[in-house]
């Protein structure tokens, strides 16, 4: 590694704990309290639907941290989708036997996966060949929004989504672009281009054109395969040898996701 990228990953890490750690340890540990508070409003939801078939397909990367807010989240969109949707969330590693119950009983149709069963079924996958896409799977926080959600289920097109977002009428756009006949991306618009570097640098590193404010907290994606996943793993291999860019910054699954979405004719916001 050179000096350079030595010195921004340093520069990266003390940026990350002043503006984006230690300000909200105080409001972390008051999760507890603010859950308890909150907790007999979610369990107060309406029922949902009664699961039909599995028309539209919904991925979430969550933990126990987020449960309530995950599982409020997942209603939101679910009570619109008149029973034709499943849910799988897939767990940081904290969720419990007890939170996978406490999902189910407020959704119903859910399929909760465990991380050592994702990290097995990943492995078998992409180990022994993407050799820049693996590593940073295994070391980057959100990398199961990016990879794992493609290897469960079985719908030709995802939506992935975080656990802070709510829905508030029924997502037409997003319905038809879940059940059209060219899978395409489609996205939320991001209040800027959040990447790990700009569009300009990232062209010039790949040769890709990058989607305007992209946002893979709440984006509509094709089902990858590992074509996809091995063009990508060519892409990180370049921006693993350019010094300008990390290749674990912390907006580093939206910019793959980004450099997946250039590559597909027709992806656009909605």
């Amino acid at each position: 590694m050179s000096a350079i990228r030595k010195l921004r990953k340093k520069l990266g890490f003390i940026k990350c704990k002043v503006l984006d750690e230690w300000p909200y340890r105080g409001r972390v540990r008051a999760i507890p309290r603010v859950r308890n508070t909150y907790r007999p409003l979610v369990e107060m939801l309406p029922s949902l639907p009664v699961f039909r078939e599995n028309v539209y397909e919904l991925h979430m990367l969550c933990g126990h941290r987020d449960l309530d807010m995950g599982v409020w989240a997942s209603w939101s969109i679910m009570r619109f989708l008149d029973g034709q949707s499943r849910l799988y969330v897939h767990s940081d590693g904290t969720l419990t036997k007890e939170d996978e119950e406490f999902w189910k009983r407020i959704i119903g149709e859910v399929v909760v996966i465990d991380r050592a069963e994702s990290d097995a079924v990943v492995e078998n996958a992409l180990a022994a060949d993407a050799r820049h896409l693996y590593p940073w799977r295994c070391s980057n926080w959100a990398s199961a929004q990016l990879v794992d959600v493609h290897f469960f289920g079985t719908a030709p097109t995802l939506l992935i989504f975080d656990s802070d977002v709510l829905t508030f009428s029924r997502p037409e756009e997003i319905v038809a672009a879940l059940t059209a006949s060219v899978p395409r991306f489609g996205w939320c618009r991001d209040l800027r281009n959040a990447y790990s570097a700009t569009p300009e640098v990232l062209r010039e590193i790949t040769g890709r054109e990058m989607p305007q404010r992209l946002c893979a907290g709440f984006l509509v994606s094709p089902r990858l395969g590992k074509e996809d996943f091995m063009i990508l793993d060519e892409d990180i291999a370049k921006i693993e040898a350019d010094p300008r860019v990390s290749v674990g910054h912390f907006w580093s699954c939206q910019t793959y996701y980004g450099l997946v979405a250039s590559r597909y004719p027709g992806s656009a916001p909605f």
